[in-house]
């Protein structure tokens, strides 16, 4: 390294900056940063089944089998969450409406059926804990209007 000149001390009084001293820094510990709010979670959302008001009607229709009377076991589910709502509510009663076709347009026939249907429906809802004076069976055969003519249609309403 020939050709450079020894280097020499500089005394804070040489520099450009007028003569003064170099600044002075703090010794004392920063101030301890604020935590960030903690992010809370969104709320939690649950959905509810639709509140039923008083003297609204509320259906659940069970699909048959041409001839069957048995309850399907796909019922089963819905006949449970029936009960649950009249167990938890004595004010509730429900009205069976069974309705059955016939091949053969046997009036005799079809109402036997109906009526066979709405009985073991409503020993689902007895063996459920359900009192027989809350449970109304109507057996109408043909009269199926508007809905599948295989099927019972249980309507709950307050008393």
């Amino acid at each position: 390294m020939a050709g450079l000149p020894p280097a020499r001390a500089v005394n804070a009084r040489d520099s450009n900056d007028g003569g003064l001293p170099p600044p002075v820094t703090s010794t004392t510990p920063a101030p301890a940063a604020t935590p960030a709010p903690a992010v809370s979670a969104p709320p939690t959302q649950t959905a509810a089944l639709p509140v039923q008001r008083p003297g609204e009607p509320d259906t659940l229709t069970i699909s048959f089998a041409v001839g069957i009377p048995e309850v399907p076991t796909g019922a089963e589910a819905g006949l449970k969450t029936l009960a649950a709502r009249m167990k938890a509510d004595a004010n509730i009663r429900v009205q069976l409406l069974a309705f059955a076709s016939d091949p053969e347009k046997s009036v005799s026939r079809s109402r036997r059926l109906s009526l066979e249907r709405a009985v073991n429906v409503r020993k689902q809802l007895l063996s459920a804990g359900i009192d027989s004076t809350r449970i109304e069976v109507r057996a109408l055969g043909e009269q199926a209007g508007d809905g599948a003519p295989d099927r019972v249609d249980a309507i709950t309403s307050r008393r």
